[in-house]
């Protein structure tokens, strides 16, 4: 008798479902471009066209505070096209928000303060930076590399 009433319950729990309550809300304002330009940006990326990424990554800046990857790849990009200028002010303006929470975007930083002669900014980046090298052998290189060099140019020894 009781496996019966829960088979009933279980029934009406289940036609009472509706597939629109799970509908997402952030979804009005989406458009398939957007979506399709990013993914040709990323295979334009990894076939080394950075040109033609750059292109498309401008194209879907829509995704830049939905998609954390987004803003890596873009600054990859515009590195590699030597718009360096233009990845620090990116960086810069999306300092604080997770999709600029990437060991290249600090040291983007810390070179930058380190070229404007900014030797405790340049230090605070690379101590930030520090926390994302996870395990990585070659940014680990590059951030005691780059600590010695304002080290030494701070102290002057």
């Amino acid at each position: 008798m009781l496996f019966k009433y829960f088979k009933l319950i279980l029934i009406i729990v289940f036609f009472y479902q509706n597939p629109l309550y799970s509908k997402s809300k952030d979804l009005k304002d989406f458009n398939s471009g957007y979506l399709s330009n990013y993914f040709s940006g990323v295979v334009a990326y990894k076939n080394k066209n950075n040109l033609g990424a750059l292109e498309f990554f401008k194209s879907s800046r829509f995704l830049l505070n939905k998609h954390d990857p987004y803003l890596e790849r873009y600054v990859y990009s515009l590195v590699l096209e030597s718009k360096v200028k233009q990845a620090v002010n990116e960086i810069k303006k999306n300092f604080g928000k997770n999709n600029s929470r990437f060991f290249e975007a600090r040291l983007i930083l810390a070179l930058d303060s380190l070229k404007k002669k900014d030797f405790k900014k340049s230090k605070l980046y690379l101590e930030q930076s520090h926390e994302f090298i996870n395990g990585d052998k070659l940014a680990l290189v590059i951030y005691e590399s780059i600590k010695e060099y304002i080290y030494i140019f701070q102290e002057g020894k």
